[in-house]
């Protein structure tokens, strides 16, 4: 692991920097991208507004009161994910290896590639230079022996320029550091650790890891070997695996149990209704739910494949986990449903008649449920868990 090379490639401001190129007056203007309505929320912004206080997250009407100069444009996805596209192709010239977490975010193992293209510092800078002149977009690059250390490396330097932390120089280059520089240290997990007078990250090494531990659990184990520069994840290239992603974005914000509980049961109809027709069952699920204070929390459990041919069974198993998100008693903004890992439907009939227990009878009624929405729409039928909510929302369904 001492001879790894891993180079780390960050595009401040990404989305904005892309918008700013396509019109070069905005960069003399504070700039905001949200979907234009009411509910919008920050999605992106230059460095003008971050000074002003704008940041990603931050809902429409509030940045709008921070900055009254700040121009809003709206969000270009499908142009920004091509520059993405565009960009792990120029990378993967000069290596296999090549991992986007997410757009503007890039690791990149150069390890073995030292015959082919020269020494790791050299060739960082050759891969930061190329794309500065092909897409006219400068990175901050990070070069060290794993993702972590390099990752943090990128944060200390300017865009256009290079950091390189040799083997065997990690911990001293961590040491000064603040505990914000520590990808995944948020601002609960921050003012727990200066709860208890930790300031930088060589503070952190210091303390043993299972003091850390009896604190912070899992997590103090895990901060501790951050902080030590102990980072052993490769770098793996991303591979689309077919899933289903079906969102619910709500009129208005919701907090009535009955009511969310009838919207995920849209969904998952909306769910049933495709894996039937595509013959597929999905190994996993995901629900992923948007509270109207912006927080998000996100789940996923494996499914048994023999409960996602009929709705009511998928949603008994979606359910709990459902339930488990509204103990936080605030409005629910967004419903986000995922299914992955299909396999082709395989159950073992039953020998004797009264095997086949409820599940018989509940087969029969989804398939006259289909039968008749296939006949006269899909809104020809509903339940009255359905009927009888008050609360509506726009579904989007999309296949990866």
């Amino acid at each position: 692991m001492e001879n790894r090379h891993i180079v780390h490639f960050s595009f401040p401001d990404f989305y904005a920097t892309l918008e700013e190129r396509r019109h070069p007056e905005l960069k003399k203007k504070p700039l905001a991208l949200a979907v234009p309505g009411p509910r919008s929320v920050i999605q992106g912004v230059n460095a003008l507004a971050r000074r002003e206080g704008i940041q990603e997250g931050m809902a429409f009407h509030h940045a709008k009161r921070f900055c009254r100069r700040l121009t809003v444009f709206p969000v270009d996805l499908p142009a920004y994910m091509e520059e993405h596209q565009q960009i792990l192709i120029h990378l993967g010239r000069f290596s296999p290896l090549v991992e986007g977490p997410r757009p503007g975010r890039y690791f990149v193992d150069l390890t073995g590639t030292h015959r082919l293209w020269g020494a790791a510092p050299d060739v960082s800078f050759r891969m930061e230079k190329e794309l500065a002149a092909q897409r006219t977009l400068h990175a901050r690059v990070g070069l060290a022996g794993n993702k972590l250390v390099s990752q943090v490396a990128s944060q200390c330097t300017v865009p256009g320029d290079l950091s390189c932390i040799f083997a065997g120089g990690e911990v001293s280059f961590l040491t000064p550091l603040p505990l914000d520089f520590l990808p995944g240290v948020g601002p609960a997990t921050l003012a727990r650790l200066r709860d208890f007078n930790l300031r930088s990250i060589g503070q952190l090494a210091h303390l043993p890891s299972k003091s850390l531990a009896s604190v912070l659990g899992k997590t103090g184990i895990r901060l501790a070997q951050m902080a030590r520069g102990v980072d052993l994840a490769p770098v793996l290239p991303f591979v689309r695996s077919p899933g289903l992603s079906i969102v619910q974005k709500l009129d208005r914000d919701e907090i009535h149990r009955e009511n969310l509980e009838g919207l995920l049961f849209q969904q998952v109809e909306e769910a049933g209704w495709h894996l039937r027709r595509h013959n597929r069952c999905p190994g996993r699920f995901t629900l992923e739910v948007r509270y109207a204070d912006g927080n998000t929390a996100r789940l996923q459990q494996p499914l048994p494949p023999i409960t996602t041919r009929l709705d009511q069974q998928l949603f008994r198993k979606i359910r709990p986990v459902f339930l488990k998100f509204l103990q936080r008693r605030v409005a629910i903004r967004r419903i986000g449903l995922e299914l992955e890992e299909f396999s082709m439907p395989a159950r073992q009939l039953p020998l004797f008649p009264w095997e086949e227990g409820t599940s018989a009878g509940a087969g029969r009624i989804q398939q006259a449920l289909d039968a008749v929405r296939t006949r006269f729409g899909r809104e020809s039928i509903a339940w009255g868990r359905v009927v009888q909510m008050e609360a509506k929302g726009r579904i989007t369904v999309e296949f990866n």
